[in-house]
């Protein structure tokens, strides 16, 4: 037997920004129902109306303020608006790319490296269809129980416990993203100054890169992680994936004049085989997941639906991979067997003005990257901890988000890699919280049969969970005898 999201009644004392999104008095008020029928057609007849006008009661509301914030008082704000609308498909696009680009692009051309070329360009293939398929079934769950939260949904179709493993992944792949983003910032700041005639001797060792690290993280990135609305981040998502952009071409401008200047190198590899293969995918998986947005942005949407969502799934997966395509080809181009991790130390920003520039621009994306990343970790932990962020004052918010923050920059000031961070959470983390728990939930959704749902959904659902599977199990284990060989 299995709670069903089920009506309750509103506080009176509730203003209009605050979502309740089925407390958990509400799920047990009509109740419970097997499991093998869909959510929605669980409850009784009578029942069922009302169970309707909740869900249409709370998407109501969810407009309600989406439509509020895309008509603001503030001028400031309404210019914002004129050029990237609040809740559009464009801004959604845009901060689903952001949430991802960055750490992860400085790493493709080791993954690239590690996998060999063709291999490389199938995994992206594979792994961006997968990405978009999986943002399918996880808007048509958030769409049949009316929940907004990775976690809740979770904790009501596969049960209780299933919503703290969960949690415990998202935080752990969360967490290791803000700490790439650190070591990412590292290495910036090393390309800069330890490149530079003027600078102070001090500031050219490790110990000096580390404190102009965290100069840098406590004014530019710190800050981005205390709203609590991802939206409030869309412009500066926009220009901060336009940097990245501009990145992309530096790389392949140096290429062309550097590495492809007499030709393609002969050391190159196409199809590489063994545990190194497996490894660059774990990179792949970590690089693409932004699932972990996929609830607040669809609670953000304009106008929400599965096809809209869908939309903006597919716009910032395919820059992401254009990106990551042309990143990881001629960055492994360039410097061939030498670029082992972050490709960002292997140029010179000082002498090579046009990727001075394209350096600046990633750390505006690196900031940006890490306020992305700390929404889903902290909500991780709010869920674990039975916290709301809409009800809590946004001191206490700011406080723990900071506490999170300062965490992961000690921990990415002293991990001397970005590839082990990606190569152990990648798989782990992310085959699971973007492949196996949105087919898990599809399935235990109601109704999972070929005549219900189609072919095409009840194939796609477990060749999804097949590829989550076999990414968690041979990714991990490769991640761990790659670092093992390495000591």
């Amino acid at each position: 037997m299995r709670e069903v999201p089920t009506p309750g009644a509103r506080e009176p004392n509730e203003s209009s920004d605050k979502d309740p999104l089925f407390a958990e008095q509400e799920l047990a008020a009509l109740g419970s129902a097997e499991c093998g029928g869909e959510v929605k057609a669980a409850v009784a007849p009578a029942a069922l109306s009302l169970a309707e006008r909740r869900l249409k009661e709370l998407n109501e509301m969810r407009a309600e303020r989406v439509a509020r914030r895309r008509n603001p008082e503030n001028i400031f704000l309404r210019a914002m608006h004129v050029v990237m609308p609040y809740g559009g498909i464009v801004s959604s696009a845009f901060n689903l790319a952001s949430s991802t680009l960055g750490a992860g692009i400085v790493a493709l051309p080791a993954a690239f490296q590690m996998s060999g070329i063709l291999m490389s360009v199938l995994y992206l293939l594979l792994v961006a269809s997968m990405v978009v398929y999986s943002f399918v079934l996880l808007t048509i769950v958030g769409e049949r129980t009316g929940l907004r939260s990775y976690e809740k949904v979770t904790r009501l179709l596969l049960g209780r416990g299933a919503d703290h493993l969960l949690a415990v992944l998202m935080w752990l792949l969360c967490f290791g993203g803000d700490v790439s983003y650190v070591i990412s910032m590292l290495g910036i700041i090393g390309g800069f100054v330890n490149n530079s005639d003027s600078a102070p001797e001090y500031l050219k060792t490790l110990s000096g890169n580390r404190l102009l690290t965290g100069i840098v993280w406590l004014f530019l990135m710190l800050p981005l992680c205390l709203p609590k609305e991802i939206n409030s981040l869309r412009i500066v998502s926009t220009i901060a994936v336009l940097f990245i952009v501009l990145f992309v071409i530096c790389i392949v401008i140096h290429a062309a004049q550097n590495g492809l200047k007499h030709g393609v190198r002969d050391d190159i590899v196409f199809f590489q085989t063994g545990n190194q293969a497996i490894t660059g995918l774990s990179i792949y998986l970590f690089a693409y997941v932004s699932q972990v947005n996929c609830y607040e942005v669809y609670e953000e949407l304009y106008k929400p639906s599965v096809r809209r969502m869908t939309k903006s799934a597919i716009g910032g997966t395919l820059l992401c991979m254009v990106l990551y395509l042309v990143a990881g080809v001629f960055g492994y181009l360039d410097f061939g067997p030498a670029v082992t991790d972050s490709v960002l130390v292997l140029y010179n920003p000082v002498e090579d003005k046009l990727m001075g520039v394209a350096y600046a621009g990633i750390i505006l994306k690196l900031c940006v990257g890490y306020g992305l990343h700390m929404i889903p970790c902290r909500d991780a932990l709010y869920h674990l901890l039975n916290l709301d962020v809409r009800s809590m004052p946004w001191w206490k918010n700011s406080l723990i988000c900071s506490t999170l923050a300062f965490t992961s920059l000690m921990a990415g000031l002293f991990i001397p890699r970005i590839t082990t961070v990606f190569g152990l959470l990648g798989s782990l983390c992310g085959g699971s919280i973007g492949y196996v728990f949105p087919a898990l939930m599809f399935m235990y959704c109601g109704n999972f049969n070929r005549r219900s749902v189609g072919w095409g959904h009840f194939i796609g659902a477990y060749l999804l969970l097949l590829v989550g599977v076999v990414a968690i199990v041979f990714g991990t284990i490769a991640a761990f005898y790659a670092e093992l060989s390495a000591v």
